[in-house]
C-alpha cells in the first residue's frame, strides 16, 4: 500500500488516480496547478479517509527527494507525459495541447 501520493499535474486523471492508489487513511499532497476545473470523486476520499494536502512550496531537498525517487523506478511516471518534443517543436506541441486538452496530457521537450 502507498501511504502517501503526491499529485504534481493538477490534473482530473492524475487527482483521480492518486485518490484510488493511496492506502487507507494515506495522504495525497496536491502540488499540481491545474488550468480548469477539476472534478473528482471525493466520496472516495471520504471513505477511505484520506487527508488531502495542497502546497506551493519546497526546499531543495525535497526536489532532490522526488528526482531519487523518480529514478528508482518504483513509480511508472513514464505513463504521464503525452509525448516527447524537441525545443523547435514546442510551438506546435503547445498547439496541440490547446486544441486536444482531454487527450494530451503532459509535454517533455527534450533539450539538446
Amino acid at each position: 500500500d502507498i501511504d502517501v501520493v503526491v499529485e504534481a499535474v493538477g490534473g482530473e486523471i492524475t487527482l483521480r488516480q492518486a485518490l484510488e492508489w493511496v492506502a487507507f487513511t494515506g495522504r495525497v499532497v496536491c502540488i499540481g496547478y491545474p488550468n480548469g476545473p477539476v472534478c473528482s470523486p471525493w466520496a472516495l476520499a471520504v471513505k477511505k479517509e484520506l487527508d488531502v494536502l495542497g502546497s506551493r512550496n519546497a526546499e531543495r531537498e525535497d526536489f532532490i527527494r522526488v528526482i531519487e525517487f523518480l529514478r528508482s523506478g518504483a513509480f511508472p511516471w513514464q505513463v504521464l507525459i503525452s509525448r516527447e518534443v524537441s525545443l523547435d517543436a514546442t510551438g506546435e506541441a503547445l498547439a496541440e495541447w490547446a486544441s486536444r486538452p482531454a487527450q494530451v496530457h503532459r509535454i517533455q521537450v527534450v533539450l539538446g
